[in-house]
């Protein structure tokens, strides 16, 4: 090699060793005969894509559930018991309030107490004051706290059979302590809800009628036990009408 190749050649490696220093990059220095493995692809921008692609996702899921929600609009508010009773609403019945006071049913309901009698009478063996008016009569404890509501007046339109597929497995099923001339009774006890229903169903082959709500009670949700012990659960000879 000449002097003035050999000066070309180092100038030139020198232009090669200071373009890679300043690009960042270590000069490399390879022996003869050696293998280098090719540097592995990084995968983060990879893993940014499908962080970025998993958000967009949640975002879009998030505004679907929000227009869902927007679409079936608020939540449909319980009804009052007051409100439940007079609309025979007995699928929605949401318990008679457990410290409820006379004054406050008579009021509630728009009783006309000159339109009420009372007398004394028994519920699971302890002494009650019944009050009866058209259509209803309730019992009560301790002067003035309602304890039971019996209505045998507006019991809606619903089918028995519409209205036990709605409130589900009763907690108790027996012949009705509710009689009715003509027909046989089958009393459906829902404790936990606070209601128990009578149904009447024709004595006739064929039936003269079909089957019907004959009387609804209605007391603060609780459960069996406490209905048999205190609310006259266990009561026979209950009204005949």
């Amino acid at each position: 090699m000449t002097p003035l190749r050999g000066r070309w050649a180092l100038a030139a490696l020198a232009s090669l060793v200071v373009g890679c220093t300043a690009a960042g990059d270590p000069p490399v220095h390879r022996n003869a005969g050696a293998t280098t493995s090719p540097t592995p692809p990084t995968t983060a921008p990879a893993a940014a894509a499908s962080d970025a692609g998993a958000a967009d996702a949640a975002v879009a899921l998030a505004a679907i559930d929000a227009g869902a929600a927007a679409d079936a609009g608020p939540a449909p508010a319980v009804a009052s018991y007051a409100d439940a009773l007079r609309a025979a609403d007995w699928a929605h019945w949401p318990g008679l309030p457990p410290a409820l006071r006379e004054a406050d049913l008579v009021r509630d309901l728009g009783l006309r107490r000159a339109a009420t009698t009372r007398h004394a009478g028994r519920l699971s063996r302890r002494d009650a004051v019944i009050v009866e008016a058209p259509g209803v009569r309730y019992w009560l404890r301790d002067r003035d706290r309602v304890v039971l509501v019996e209505v045998t007046g507006a019991l809606g339109t619903a089918t028995p059979a519409a209205l036990r597929a709605q409130l589900g497995a009763a907690d108790r099923e027996g012949a009705g302590r509710f009689l009715q001339a003509g027909a046989t009774t089958t009393e459906y006890v829902y404790a936990g809800r606070g209601l128990a229903l009578t149904v009447a169903e024709s004595y006739d082959q064929p039936p003269s009628f079909p089957p019907r709500l004959a009387a609804v009670q209605l007391f603060a949700a609780t459960e069996l036990r406490t209905f048999v012990l205190e609310l006259g659960g266990n009561d026979r000879a209950g009204p005949s009408r």
